[in-house]
């Protein structure tokens, strides 16, 4: 029996169904605004992205939510919600669905399998290996690989412009050239691409990273973000209701970004804000997470204050709630108390490991992190000596 018959004898079809709206989930701009509070507040600890120059120049302090429905209804909360932000890594799964948009076949930009290795590792860069193109579309890697199949830049931008519904979406130069200053590590994997047969020459893997660059550098809205987002979650309508993207690329992309969207702790961020349902997000080091609920809802978070793996704090901690009010009655999710000790646990384990990054700073000014005195104590009174030496030095509190 093929499996064209199977599906037919089982009466198996896919429908669409009424769409939820936030009202009907209870979301509201007050219980937004409560979100956002909490999160800020839980955001003790944290470090802007040191490795890009440009990036250490934003506000620390800036916070938004943007939330909306598959009718149409949105709310936008914050002090940044307004600002451009780069998109940096939130641009992955776009870069992927643009390519599989192309007809590429998606063996050849990526494997499909989560690894631990940090977002900006692969085992591409083992020659010994003999691997061919990168091992998951949502790392660095992936990425790069993704941006290989763009032929003229501008033809990716007039993509994101259609997906944003925001014709005006521009590159933010200085971060533009910020990172192909410092991108040495990425130039490292295009460079493999290029041996690996990846990429059809030097010229082809230079194009590529540059290419992925400037997708990362694009300066998008909370608001931008979400636009495209629901897009993804409705399997491919636009903000007037028209198909601009086929449904199993959208699906494809939701299944990359189940699985490695927060990098090597999306095991642990999943259990810890969806419980038993898939995650499907994605995160940067420019502070922005992107999280869809499939034929629902998405919403997108930011601050740039980041965690030792490269994740937002505030935005892992909005989640938690977030991702409560969009999944339906019934699913299966951690008790609060099973989370608040998941959460301390979790807490303690990252802000050790970030303040372990303050010490190792030189000659950074103390706006570019935040510490928490009382969680220094409960490290032991080895860090909090260190800590306290280097809070006299810079004047921290």
């Amino acid at each position: 029996m093929k499996i064209e018959q199977l599906y037919k004898k089982i009466n198996w079809r896919s429908f669409d169904k009424k769409y939820p709206t936030l009202k009907e989930m209870e979301i509201t701009e007050e219980v937004i605004a409560a979100i956002d509070k909490w999160a800020s507040g839980e955001t003790r600890y944290g470090i802007l992205a040191t490795y890009i120059p440009e990036l250490k120049k934003v506000n620390p302090d800036l916070t938004a939510i943007a939330i909306g429905d598959l009718c149409g209804n949105r709310i936008i909360f914050g002090s940044g919600s307004k600002i451009k932000i780069s998109a940096q890594s939130v641009i992955k799964p776009f870069l992927y669905l643009y390519a599989l948009e192309k007809g590429i076949p998606p063996g050849r930009i990526s494997g499909f399998e989560a690894t631990a290795l940090s977002f900006k590792s692969d085992r591409i860069l083992r020659p010994d290996l003999e691997l061919k193109t990168a091992e998951h579309p949502m790392n660095n890697a992936g990425g790069i690989s993704s941006a290989g199949e763009i032929a003229n830049f501008n033809d990716f931008l007039k993509f994101m412009r259609k997906l944003t519904c925001n014709p005006n979406l521009k590159i933010l130069n200085k971060v533009y050239d910020s990172e192909m200053e410092t991108n040495h590590n990425n130039r490292a994997i295009s460079n493999r691409f290029v041996a690996s047969g990846r990429f059809k020459d030097s010229k082809h893997g230079t194009k590529a990273l540059s290419n992925y660059t400037k997708a990362c550098s694009l300066g998008l809205t909370v608001s931008d973000l979400l636009t495209a987002c629901l897009v993804i979650s409705s399997g491919g309508y636009d903000c007037n209701n028209k198909k601009i993207i086929k449904r199993n690329n959208a699906i494809r992309v939701m299944t990359a970004m189940n699985t490695f969207g927060m990098y090597e702790e999306s095991g642990k961020i999943t259990l810890l804000v969806a419980g038993a349902r898939a995650n499907t997000t994605k995160s940067s080091v420019g502070g922005l997470i992107i999280n869809i609920n499939p034929q629902v809802s998405a919403f997108v978070t930011y601050n740039p204050l980041l965690n030792s793996r490269g994740n937002s704090v505030y935005g892992i901690h909005a989640m938690i709630p977030l991702n409560s009010l969009l999944a339906k009655s019934r699913s299966l999710r951690l008790s609060v108390d099973q989370i608040k000790q998941q959460l301390e646990e979790y807490n303690l384990e990252e802000s050790k490991k970030v303040h372990e990054e303050i010490l190792g700073l030189k000659g950074e000014n103390s706006r570019i992190y935040r510490v928490d005195p009382k969680m220094l104590k409960s490290l032991g009174a080895e860090y909090e000596s260190k800590m306290d030496a280097i809070k006299k030095s810079r004047q921290m509190f």
